[in-house]
C-alpha cells in the first residue's frame, strides 16, 4: 500500500467512526464533495492544505500517519469478539 493511499484509509476511517457524511465533512472544510470523496478513496491526490483541514476537523494528530501498516476496519465490520478498545482511532 501506497502512504498516500494509508493517509486517505486513515482519513476514510476517522471520518467513519465520527458518523460524517463525505458531504458535511466536505462542507465543514470547505471543499467540494466529489473531490473530498475522490481523496478518501485514493483516486486524487489531497493538498496540504487539505490534509490540515481534515486533520483538525477530525480530530486527528500528525502521529496517526507515522505508524505503518494498514488501518484496522471499522467496529461494525469486525468479526465478533473484535476487540476495539485496542482501536488507536
Amino acid at each position: 500500500m501506497k502512504h498516500i493511499d494509508l493517509i486517505a484509509a486513515r482519513m476514510e476511517q476517522a471520518r467513519w467512526k465520527r458518523g460524517i457524511s463525505v458531504a458535511e465533512l466536505a462542507r465543514r472544510i470547505g471543499v467540494d464533495p466529489k473531490r473530498l470523496w475522490r481523496v478518501l478513496n485514493g483516486e486524487r491526490a489531497m493538498r496540504a492544505d487539505e490534509f490540515v483541514r481534515l486533520c483538525a476537523e477530525l480530530e486527528v494528530g500528525l502521529g496517526a500517519f507515522l505508524a505503518k501498516g494498514a488501518p484496522s476496519r471499522p467496529a461494525e465490520a469486525r468479526p465478533a469478539g473484535g476487540d476495539a478498545s485496542r482501536d488507536p482511532w
